[in-house]
């Protein structure tokens, strides 16, 4: 209808001021002085109502243009009988309402899909800006670094300072490998960084993943590959002489029996080389013979057992050289349930506990086995004992093939230990200070 078309309306209520206007000039050169209170009153009212009617559209853009202002884009325009122009424009606003929304909405969709991605990932990941402020830490970084809160660098005071430092200097595309220590779990952290700019603004982001397990691997398979190529060498080389020596013993031996008085002194002094040549051999064919164990560890047979049940056996087997060592042992909270290989599990726990009671070298020594769970529901078995403790020089060779402090040891039973873990891919830590014990950890 005609009445709805806005420039009407305009048009209309000028009109009737301007007969009002006119009306109320008749009136007052007349002399109608009633009649002119009354025409000035709906002057009035009109032109009041003509500001209004011109001023609804400033209104509604306000407010549209508020709600962008505070994302809310949920308000619906209706010109409610305003005129066709501003039924057309209410359509244009609600439209626009409409894509901001679905940009708003895409938005949120993929900042939601980026969060998530970074959260899925097992590598730590932090973002600092120029003010060393954290804008984001992922759930794999807190876990890494067993920090719940993370805001600003000064989170990790708590750590090393070179850690810190390390974080403020690398550089974009730098990597850089940093041993940090936390909660006494000695971690080998492949850290690597990108540096850019949104907006002016700086930010850092630093990658950082603990590759201690995969270090170990490859570590041990070097090891596994050298003792493998020794071992075989040197048995072909000790096979022969072993066999040589014997049989040249024997027929010294059997020569001895015919010598004359004065060639008796020779073939005695003969037959204690050969003697002596062929003991030395049969040893190194053993010393070889032990070191292979290192790389013929049985294939894993994973069952469903009971950590009480393993213990029970080990203290069992372990009871008479406590006893002679005057070694008390503890165990406690042992009732937990495990998936494990029994028979090398209790290979690992003989292997702690002898280091334990060698350790021992003070009145009322003890070893106290007991379990927990950390944060990540992981079963956490503990060995402590107040032994002679070690150094932080000794506590990073101390799972190094063939490394030992003891007088007659062979360094292998902690590597070996730490191997048979490696297979239930699990992890051993270890915390010690001289003279006031160790503690190794197996976290499965």
């Amino acid at each position: 209808m005609v009445f709805k078309n806005f420039r009407f309306n305009i048009i209309l209520r000028v009109l009737l001021l301007f007969g009002g206007t006119t009306l109320f000039a008749w009136c007052s050169v007349n002399g109608y002085p009633l009649r002119c209170v009354y025409i000035a009153t709906g002057v009035l009212v009109l032109l009041i109502e003509l500001i209004w009617y011109l001023e609804r559209f400033n209104r509604d853009v306000k407010n549209f243009m508020s709600g962008l202002l505070q994302r809310d884009f949920t308000t619906r325009y209706q010109s409610l009988g305003q005129g066709n122009n501003y039924d057309e424009l209410f359509e244009i606003l609600n439209r626009i309402s409409d894509e901001f929304k679905k940009i708003s909405t895409e938005k949120e969709i993929q900042h939601r899909y980026l969060e998530v991605l970074v959260e899925h990932l097992r590598i730590g990941i932090i973002s600092i800006d120029a003010n060393e402020k954290v804008h984001l830490a992922n759930q794999a970084l807190k876990d890494l670094l067993q920090k719940n809160i993370i805001t600003h660098l000064h989170s990790f005071q708590t750590l090393d300072p070179s850690f810190i430092s390390t974080l403020k200097e690398i550089r974009s595309g730098e990597t850089r490998l940093v041993k940090l220590k936390v909660n006494n779990e000695l971690l080998q952290l492949s850290i690597h960084a990108s540096e850019f700019k949104l907006e002016e603004k700086y930010y850092k982001l630093i990658s950082m993943q603990n590759i201690r397990n995969e270090l170990d691997i490859r570590e041990m398979e070097a090891w596994q590959k050298l003792i493998r190529v020794l071992s075989h060498e040197i048995m072909n080389s000790v096979a022969p002489i072993i066999s040589l020596s014997s049989t040249l013993h024997g027929l010294v031996a059997q020569s001895s029996k015919s010598l004359r008085s004065e060639d008796e002194t020779l073939y005695n002094s003969l037959d204690k080389g050969l003697e002596a040549i062929k003991t030395r051999s049969e040893g190194l064919s053993h010393f070889t013979q032990t070191y292979r164990k290192l790389t013929g560890v049985p294939q894993l047979v994973l069952k469903e057992v009971n950590l009480k049940d393993i213990l029970g056996r080990v203290t069992m087997l372990m009871q008479s050289r406590l006893s002679e060592s005057n070694v008390h042992l503890s165990i406690t909270n042992a009732d937990v349930p495990l998936i494990a290989d029994p028979e090398l599990m209790e290979h690992v726990l003989i292997n702690l506990i002898i280091n334990a009671i060698e350790a021992a070298d003070k009145e009322h020594a003890f070893i106290r086995i007991y379990s927990s769970r950390n944060q990540k529901g992981n079963v956490l078995i503990h060995i402590k004992d107040n032994g002679s403790g070690m150094d932080e020089s000794t506590m990073e060779k101390i799972f190094i093939p063939f490394f030992t402090t003891k007088k007659y040891g062979s360094g292998i039973g902690l590597a070996l230990s730490k191997q048979i873990l490696q297979l239930h891919h699990a992890d051993i830590h270890l915390s010690s200070e001289p003279d006031k014990g160790t503690e190794f950890v197996i976290v499965l």
